[in-house]
């Protein structure tokens, strides 16, 4: 028999659970205006009905916040979290009862329909009957992110077989659930605007504790002491630090056990986030003063950034700035020691592991032909890169574009 203080300590912690205040990021009338301009890129794309199963997409639209959506766990345990979305009606949530408490913590979501664990193995079949029921499946046009990560392609092969069997027309609506995201509110400008002071924040916290003899992960816990202190919240990708230099062809390197010497660089590429909202910074630092082609190459690479706020605008050709960063790098000598390397920059938003790179971006080596324009209320990075990589986040509005991190663009000195 269970002993009966057991049960009323779960009952008392179950009640301190529940008691605790949602932590929702946005205000309702906000995710009120997402949904409506969701319906009108559904209308406008000619889809009935949209299936959300990424991290990103879900959050944007009621706010919902996991850390494990199933994307490669057990062929059985399959990733079928997913909102429902039709054109002329609202939405649907479907989960399991497991995910009860989070999605009333983080959710703005009326319509939350739930099975418990040990019916998951017919969440599939739950979704679809339950659709069909509103309506919203035979003879209707049903879009998936087919390009999201979640769910995987077998998950996703037995959801549209499913829905085919019920009567729908199935399309790819990744674009229709990306490109409202592209255009960020105010109030989601200000949350990338916070995510960008964390940035700072954590820089400057390893620039004050950095000493050599540290290792490249003792440097990377820093980072994220610095971040997390700050507010900032886990990122889409690992915050790395490494040592060298990372547009020599180590972008995507993963702190590790190396020590990090007095005569090496010590390289980051983090991202502050708040309220899942990233924001992208990069930082080289040294323990001596760097040589004189490392502080001229810098100069040159923060000229780009000089070029990108000073002529991109909203309603300007994009292949018309990509055509005049590319002429300043050239002229530079850059392609001459780096052909192969990418200049350009991606959206920054909302992300979710395993990525935090959004759907639009440019690119200036071959950007010329680019016939869209800036608009107001986009926010990318930048990486002007040659030997050493210079990333930041720019936001553009109605009369000016701007970087986000307040932080030079210099070579830190530090550990004296």
């Amino acid at each position: 028999m269970l002993d009966p203080s057991i049960t009323q300590f779960l009952a008392e912690q179950q009640e301190r659970i529940t008691g605790t205040d949602p932590h929702i990021a946005f205000p309702p009338e906000e995710y009120a205006a997402r949904l409506a301009r969701l319906q009108l890129a559904m209308a406008e794309d000619g889809v009935d009905t949209l299936i959300l199963s990424s991290p990103e997409a879900q959050n944007w639209l009621h706010g919902l916040a996991l850390r494990w959506y199933k994307a490669n766990g057990p062929r059985d345990w399959r990733p079928l979290t997913c909102t429902v979305v039709r054109v002329d009606a609202g939405f649907i949530l479907f989960e399991g009862v497991e995910h009860a408490e989070m999605i009333r913590r983080t959710s703005a979501a009326t319509d939350v329909r739930l099975l418990p664990r040990y019916e998951r193995g017919g969440m599939l079949r739950y979704i679809v009957s339950e659709i069909a029921s509103e309506g919203w499946a035979a003879d209707s046009r049903v879009g998936l992110e087919l390009f999201s990560a979640i769910p995987n392609p077998a998950v996703s092969k037995m959801m549209e077989g499913a829905l085919l069997d019920a009567g729908a027309r199935v399309v790819d609506g990744t674009l229709t659930a990306r490109r409202v995201r592209m255009i960020k509110s105010p109030a989601e400008i200000v949350a990338i605007r916070k995510a960008a002071e964390i940035c700072d924040a954590g820089l400057l916290h390893l620039a004050n504790v950095l000493r050599p003899g540290m290792t490249e992960l003792e440097a990377h816990g820093e980072l994220i002491r610095g971040l997390s202190s700050a507010g900032g919240e886990p990122a889409g990708l690992h915050q790395v630090a490494f040592v060298g230099l990372a547009a020599l062809g180590v972008y995507h390197e993963i702190s590790g056990h190396r020590i990090i010497t007095e005569d090496d660089f010590l390289d980051v590429d983090p991202c502050g986030v708040y309220k899942r909202y990233h924001s992208n910074r990069s930082q080289l630092y040294a323990f001596a003063e760097p040589p004189a082609g490392a502080v001229r190459l810098l100069e040159v690479l923060t000229g780009g950034f000089d070029i990108l706020t000073s002529r991109a605008r909203p309603g300007v050709r994009i292949g018309d700035v990509n055509a005049e960063l590319y002429d300043y790098y050239r002229d530079a000598g850059v392609f001459d020691l780096n052909s192969s390397v990418w200049i350009g920059g991606y959206e920054m938003g909302i992300a979710f592991p395993p990525d935090w790179v959004g759907e639009w971006k440019f690119t200036v080596v071959g950007g010329e032909d680019d016939d869209r324009v800036f608009e107001s209320g986009m926010v990318a990075n930048f990486e002007s890169m040659c030997g050493i990589g210079l990333l930041d986040t720019f936001i553009i509005e109605d009369d000016r574009t701007s970087l986000l991190s307040k932080l030079p663009h210099e070579i830190m000195v530090v550990g004296r």
